[in-house]
């Protein structure tokens, strides 16, 4: 029979190993919660379990190019209700901005500031593309929005943007997609604006 018995430092050897890799273990965890490519996929997750019940559309790195115009969205929700297009920002960090700030800028925790181009207006301009294709195709009455989500780890993330359109945490765009607006049936052709919208991009990936 093997011999079990191990010394009192060989127990505090294993123990201290054992903590170690649990706290090797947190760490990875909490950098992996505040990656941008993280937390953008975590939103794309939401969309794809709402979407996929309801036979709706998620399309993904949306690149649009039409008549010297393009549009980029995240991730492009697609439904009978209409379309919801989304820009996404994934930085943990503290945002500020007003809703027609040419610039908005963005604190992260080591107090580094970046400065970058207002989403929103980047989301008019964008959903502004959208009708133009849609319009040179005979597409018309279409409900389009563009949503904006802070997709930053929960507790690093704080937003101070004033805005009259929709500025959401990641955690609160399951509670805006059970909203009525979100289950009425205003007749959208979904597999068709797909398509079209596929039509004129650059790259996406569809689900």
């Amino acid at each position: 029979m093997p011999n079990w018995n191990l010394s009192n430092e060989a127990m505090l050897g294993l123990g201290l190993g054992a903590v170690a890799l649990a706290f090797l273990l947190i760490l990875w965890l909490i950098k992996r919660s505040t990656n941008p490519k993280v937390c953008k996929k975590k939103v794309t997750g939401i969309l794809k379990r709402f979407a996929g019940i309801r036979q709706f559309r998620v399309l993904t790195d949306l690149d649009l190019a039409f008549e010297g115009q393009t549009a980029h969205f995240d991730q492009v929700l697609i439904g009978f209700y209409g379309i919801s297009f989304i820009t996404c920002l994934g930085e943990s960090a503290a945002y500020y901005g007003q809703e027609r700030d040419a610039s908005w800028s963005r604190v992260d925790d080591g107090n580094k500031k970046v400065s970058f181009p207002n989403p929103l207006l980047a989301g008019e301009k964008g959903i502004d593309t959208v009708r133009r294709i849609f319009s040179k195709n005979d597409v018309y009455n279409i409900q389009m929005e563009h949503l904006l989500v802070f997709a930053g780890a929960r507790k690093k993330t704080e937003v101070y943007v004033k805005s009259t359109v929709p500025v959401l945490k990641r955690k609160e765009l399951g509670q805006l997609l059970d909203k009525v607006k979100y289950q009425k049936d205003n007749s959208v052709d979904v597999q068709k604006l797909a398509g079209l919208l596929q039509q004129y991009a650059q790259k996406s990936s569809a689900v």
